[in-house]
């Protein structure tokens, strides 16, 4: 397993265990280490917990491109998920494709132990002037 950096920030994100890889130059990775708390019924890895993990890649991605202090907020994301996963590590990997002055799109997939791609996804983010803003600020 490659030297990571504890996620920082909600402890949403430290509780679900992934740690980050990397964050820089428009690009980020996660890494998570599969337990029982992330199956589901069927025994496999929760659809939920691999768009989280997405969900965070991209905007790790587009942050990582922001000036410090600055935020973003996912407006719209799309998932494809391709075969099921039941132990291991997952790495998920995204890249900025674009951004404007107040939209960033970014895109990313989750793979196996053996580099088989187990999901990808697209998201639209609104860029925050500050990390953390009301809800009237987000209307």
């Amino acid at each position: 397993m490659a030297e990571v950096e504890e996620v920082d920030g909600p402890e949403f994100m430290a509780d679900m265990g992934i740690v980050q890889l990397k964050a820089e130059d428009g690009e980020a990775s996660l890494e998570l280490e599969l337990a029982p708390g992330h199956m589901s019924r069927a025994n496999r890895a929760h659809g939920g917990v691999l768009f989280t993990m997405l969900d965070s890649t991209l905007g790790r991605a587009i942050l990582s491109k922001l000036p410090q202090g600055r935020g973003c907020a996912t407006v719209e994301m799309k998932i494809n998920y391709f075969r099921p996963v039941q132990h291991g590590t997952i790495t998920s990997h995204a890249r900025l494709k674009e951004m404007t002055k107040r939209l960033a799109y970014a895109e990313g997939e989750i793979l196996n132990d053996e580099g088989k791609v187990l999901a990808r996804a697209s998201g639209t983010f609104f860029l925050t002037e500050a990390m953390k803003q009301s809800d009237r600020e987000r209307i």
